[in-house]
């Protein structure tokens, strides 16, 4: 189960990479960078991203497998087999294609979603993604993060470095 899971989204990619996409809307994109990852008091794992040049966080809470893959790419660590994320990010490159940037689009239902643009053959390819993977890859692929702007707003994050976060780092 767990397999077929990791791996709709490549297939959906892979769909993508052979057709033409649109050119994204991003003039109210603003730049991010993964501070963190982060365990609540819940013990679930948080992504921490941070607005380049600015005071903005914006926490997203993520799964264990996502923030395990997200934090070993901060360290420059690697796994003895490749993970899901490796994989699409050696997809992409064995496909002549880039990623061009992941970009968290919007807070639907208390669930967040994202992008991952890809750039092939001077084409843009947008595929749907979860934040925490299209994170994952463009982190892999020493691609540009971006959030929409209104998601600051809508998310109500203290900030995380104010001293009264609960999160404790993995």
């Amino acid at each position: 189960m767990a397999m077929r899971a990791g791996l709709v989204p490549l297939l959906g990619l892979l769909a993508a990479l052979f057709g033409c996409g649109a050119r994204p809307d991003d003039a109210h994109d603003v730049r991010v960078r993964v501070d963190r990852v982060v365990i609540d008091d819940n013990d679930s794992p948080v992504v921490v991203l941070e607005e380049e040049g600015g005071t903005r966080w914006l926490p997203i809470w993520i799964g264990s497998a996502e923030a395990r893959s997200i934090a070993l790419e901060m360290e420059s660590m690697r796994s003895p087999r490749p993970n899901t994320h490796d994989l699409a990010r050696d997809l992409i490159q064995h496909l002549d294609a880039e990623v061009a940037r992941a970009v968290v689009t919007e807070l639907r239902e208390g669930t967040y979603y994202a992008s991952l643009l890809l750039k092939r053959g001077g084409h843009l390819l947008p595929i749907d993604a979860r934040p925490s993977d299209a994170i994952a890859i463009a982190l892999r692929a020493h691609a540009p993060i971006f959030v929409r702007e209104p998601l600051f707003e809508q998310s109500h994050a203290d900030d995380p470095s104010d001293g009264k976060s609960p999160h404790r780092e993995i």
